[in-house]
């Protein structure tokens, strides 16, 4: 009785897919032909407010047609939910690896602490002694070296 149980996490991690927007009572508003990650939709409607809210701002001081900013406002945004969609770095998803990179950013390069056995080392006021022993003449003697002379 060899039973093979479903692996449903292949089924979870699957993006959610937009292939039709229905109104609330089912009529079909409009089917699109290749059918996108819901991930496309937000990042393209942020990034679509964004340049819509900074080209009113530029607008308000340099006066560009009206045509090419409505180009520019629908262009940029949609080749960046594209490449959002589309490109895995490292073989990771997008989010992944932004989450990833601010994460080397602020534990690696913001912060300069060196690390030892794991753990985070800072300075220490404590002083390190080397002593070097003759044994001829069981004489001792001392080398201090502090962390401020290094």
């Amino acid at each position: 009785m060899d039973e093979k149980h479903y692996d449903y996490s292949t089924g979870l991690q699957a993006p959610y897919w937009i292939q039709e927007v229905r109104s609330p009572k089912g009529h079909l508003i409009w089917h699109f032909s290749t059918p996108y990650e819901l991930s496309f939709f937000v990042v393209f409607f942020i990034s679509l407010t964004f340049l819509m809210w900074l080209s009113m701002r530029v607008n308000a001081v340099v006066n560009i047609p009206t045509a090419f900013t409505i180009l520019i406002n629908l262009f940029i945004p949609y080749r960046l939910a594209r490449f959002y969609c589309e490109f895995e770095p490292d073989g990771k998803r997008m989010y992944l690896f932004l989450v990833d990179t601010t994460n080397y950013f602020f534990n690696f390069v913001l912060d300069k602490r060196k690390i030892y056995q794991g753990a985070r080392v800072g300075k220490s006021s404590s002083i390190i002694i080397f002593e070097k022993t003759n044994l001829a003449n069981s004489e001792r003697t001392a080398l201090t070296i502090s962390d401020d002379e290094t």
